[in-house]
């Protein structure tokens, strides 16, 4: 089997139970491939391939296995070394960005800890910022406390984002995970503690809205009409 845990590590394990892997208080992913137990079926690439993409969630508050799809073309599998490097350094910016919140670590040396693993893992500066942008949304359990963690994490993102390019991967990522996690109705809040907080500047926001998904369009319109009216007062008191 190929696990998937909830930091996003991979690995491969044979023999093993849920349990075993994943803790009693702990979720993931279990891929189960078509291998015969005996591991005979040959090199690791062609195992990978032949998976038949049978996975089960344990979800943190059920102690059940759900069954989610039997089968799906579309669906990724970890099987090419971009993809490795990505499940990994995503991972550990998860890992740092937990520890470093916990117990409240200088946020300078949790940056250091990210660009380590950056060049570890040989990252794009737009993966490295889109993944830290994944490890904050997915590390805050709920939206009334986002702006804690923004408060914490904050300057580590100004320093990653301070043009218009690098500020789009984060508000693109914004949505992605908005939809991926049903939590559309989060993100007209998201984007207002970012831009109170100075991460997200107006400009590339109401550039971002304009190509966005009308799901999300509809979520942060009232966000974006209190931007807009902002600024024709500030262009008018100019």
């Amino acid at each position: 089997a190929v696990v998937s845990t909830q930091s996003g590590h991979y690995g491969r394990a044979d023999n093993i139970s849920e349990t075993d892997v994943l803790g009693s208080d702990h979720w993931g992913v279990i891929y189960q491939s078509d291998e015969d137990s005996d591991g005979s079926s040959g090199d690791e690439d062609e195992q990978r391939a032949e998976f038949n993409r049978k996975w089960y969630v344990r979800h943190p508050d059920c102690c059940e296995f759900d069954e989610i799809s039997d089968s799906s073309d579309s669906t990724p599998v970890p099987s090419e070394p971009e993809q490795d490097s990505e499940i990994g350094f995503y991972g550990e910016v998860c890992d740092s960005f937990k520890a470093g919140y916990a117990i409240q670590k200088d946020i300078d040396n949790v940056l250091i800890e990210v660009n380590a693993s950056k060049h570890a893992y040989n990252i794009s500066v737009a993966d490295q910022l889109m993944h830290s942008t994944r490890a904050l949304l997915e590390l805050c359990p709920e939206v009334k406390e986002f702006p804690k963690y923004v408060q914490y994490f904050g300057p580590m993102f100004m320093k990653l984002a301070k043009d218009r390019d690098s500020q789009m991967v984060i508000l693109d990522e914004i949505e992605t995970w908005a939809l991926e996690r049903c939590r559309v109705q989060d993100a007209q809040r998201i984007l207002h503690i970012l831009y109170n907080d100075d991460v997200l500047e107006e400009s590339n926001i109401l550039e971002w809205y304009e190509g966005a998904g009308d799901d999300v369009k509809s979520s942060v319109a009232k966000f974006i009409v209190w931007l807009k009216e902002a600024e024709e007062e500030s262009s008018e008191s100019d």
